[in-house]
């Protein structure tokens, strides 16, 4: 999980900074795009490099509207993380429901896969985050990371014994995991260069996780 792009990604349509004409918008609606804004200026810039002035002029806002919404710098950045695993949740819901581990852990590892390709910001925020201590980095640990982690090594040791699973222990499985289903499209534009194509192509993006899929889980093909 390395370079970003320093290009700034703009929300288009009504949240224009250049648009003309204020659109009378509501609460949640301007929340909502603060948020969407947000994503894009903390997952190009981490948190100190983030501008909450430009966050403003990306939905055509004033900053002073982020502090009627947002406490400050630090909650918004906390809200837009939240936000982020929000979502996440909501792309892996029902695989609590399969029954079979391995199975489980598979569509596990093809939710999150398509779900790096949609929202490369999460990935970025965490590269920009994790690479020095914080109070922000230990919040989002305990809130978001450990019980995912936490829930999915448990899987990982029983589809071990099972000898499903590929012979790396939980910790190592974690962060290839990550690495693995987020690099490419955290890294997009390399990967244009390096291969011609856009790897967020759905033929590629089904093709990557079915790849990880055989990888992590050898024994699932042979049991089958």
């Amino acid at each position: 999980m390395a370079a970003v792009s320093n290009t700034r990604a703009e929300v288009r349509d009504e949240t224009s900074p250049t648009a003309k004409k204020r659109v009378r918008r509501n609460r949640g609606d301007i929340r909502s795009l603060f948020l969407k804004a947000a994503t894009a200026e903390f997952g190009q810039h981490g948190f100190e490099g983030a501008s909450t002035r430009t966050i403003a002029a990306r939905v055509d806002a004033h900053q002073p509207q982020i502090n009627y919404h947002f406490a400050s710098k630090d909650d918004l950045w906390r809200a837009t993380v939240d936000h982020l695993f929000s979502l996440l949740d909501d792309a892996m819901a029902g695989v609590g429901d399969i029954e079979d581990p391995g199975e489980a852990f598979a569509e596990t590892i093809r939710r999150l896969v398509r779900f790096a390709a949609a929202h490369p910001d999460l990935n970025r925020i965490m590269v920009q985050e994790a690479s020095s201590p914080s109070a922000r980095m230990e919040w989002v640990t305990e809130t978001h990371i450990r019980p995912r982690f936490e829930q999915r090594r448990e899987i990982w040791r029983q589809l071990r014994r099972e000898g499903v699973a590929a012979p790396i222990d939980e910790m190592a499985m974690h962060y290839v995991l990550i690495g693995a289903v987020s690099l490419p499209y955290v890294n997009a534009p390399e990967v244009e260069l390096l291969t011609g194509s856009s790897p967020t192509d759905p033929e590629r993006i089904e093709a990557h996780a079915e790849g990880l899929v055989a990888t992590f889980l050898p024994g699932l093909a042979e049991r089958d």
